[in-house]
């Protein structure tokens, strides 16, 4: 009986020995991240801000432009996109657009995201820029506003090798971006799919979207500089996880260590609600105000992410004064609550006024003693 627990204690540390070995390329070229779907807090991490060629996974930003231009009502998926000679001269991975050829912008999505393909990412870039260098403009200027600081696109489709990089945080985050926009998860969760009345085929190359429980997608690549490239999405219950490799030397290899992030993200963490304190039904006293009290409340209470089994453990600090100064208007911050996880801040918060109370001017005082004689 010993010999055989030693044996299965073995096998499991030499499984564990090769998820961390055989994955990457060289140490100088590989980043790994976890993140939390949902508030974007950091879980897992190696090499995160690391400088990388990142292959196709630009595409990502590529897709999330139109994507919020389709949100917002500037473009439409049902809208005809005519394909320019600059799309059919595109080489690679394809699907073989012909100059003047007009396509369905639902069907050019189809393209880049299960078919990563080079001509559809250019089609659509015309749209809406005129000119990829334009519409490339429009990616970094993205990339800055969501905070991938460590991102430079140099074209639409990630084959610009020699210029583009970023990292696997930043991905991260542009993936945690990616997943606010529903309509786009159906592409990202298909595995095979057609074009041209069955003429044209896609096949995904993430195979994730085929076998991991609650999987969203998102997109594999290669790099030749970096190796292969995964940026993948699950969610299950309350809880939905990001995970980003970078750097793998095989395919396989590559996904395999994005669904072990995964894993570790579902096996190891759980979502909860904090709850509202008792004190914020009190209120905060009023001085000088024409009423004496004002109702307070959490300006947001959104979900976050705990070790499993820690919910007892998360603490609270109410932070508001003893009282506050007429005029106040409704929604002012008044304070602030913060929940801690042994001495890790978690979650933060303003808390805001519930409603407006005026200053007590004279004339404010006269209506009121006004109002007090008329109720006798």
């Amino acid at each position: 009986m010993m010999k055989k627990a030693i044996a299965v204690i073995t096998v499991f540390l030499i499984f564990l020995l090769k998820i961390h070995c055989y994955v990457y390329a060289s140490d100088d070229n590989h980043a790994e991240i976890l993140i939390d779907g949902t508030t974007g807090q950091v879980l897992y991490e190696n090499n995160s801000d690391k400088k990388l060629h990142i292959g196709t996974l630009n595409k990502l930003m590529t897709v999330l432009i139109v994507a919020e231009k389709v949100d917002n009502g500037e473009l439409s998926l049902n809208d005809r996109i005519t394909a320019g000679q600059n799309a059919f001269k595109e080489k690679g991975a394809v699907i073989w657009l012909e100059t003047g050829e007009q396509m369905l912008l639902s069907d050019l999505l189809k393209g880049i995201i299960i078919g990563n393909a080079n001509d559809a990412c250019v089609a659509v870039a015309e749209k809406i820029s005129g000119t990829e260098k334009d519409f490339v403009s429009l990616m970094n200027t993205k990339a800055k506003e969501l905070g991938m600081y460590n991102t430079v696109f140099f074209d639409c489709k990630g084959t610009g090798e020699g210029e583009q990089y970023s990292t696997a945080g930043d991905i991260a985050i542009l993936t945690k971006e990616l997943l606010s926009h529903e309509f786009l998860i159906p592409y990202m969760t298909t595995y095979m799919d057609e074009l041209r009345d069955g003429k044209t085929q896609l096949v995904n190359t993430n195979t994730l979207v085929r076998k991991y429980k609650g999987v969203l997608g998102v997109k594999s690549a290669y790099s030749e500089q970096t190796g292969y490239c995964l940026s993948a999405a699950a969610k299950r219950e309350d809880s939905t996880f990001v995970a980003v490799v970078i750097g793998c030397k095989e395919k396989d290899d590559c996904i395999s260590a994005g669904k072990a992030l995964l894993d570790r993200g579902f096996s190891s963490y759980e979502t909860i609600r904090p709850i509202v304190p008792t004190e914020l039904m009190v209120g905060v006293k009023v001085k000088g105000g024409t009423g004496k009290s004002v109702l307070i409340k959490p300006e947001k209470l959104s979900e976050t992410i705990i070790p499993i089994g820690k919910s007892e453990d998360v603490t609270y600090k109410l932070e508001i004064p003893e009282y506050i100064e007429a005029p106040i208007n409704k929604n002012q911050k008044i304070g602030e609550l913060i929940y801690y996880l042994g001495d890790d801040e978690i979650y933060r918060t303003a808390i805001v006024a519930s409603d407006s109370v005026e200053e007590m001017t004279f004339s404010n005082a006269l209506l009121i003693l006004f109002k007090s004689c008329i109720s006798f």
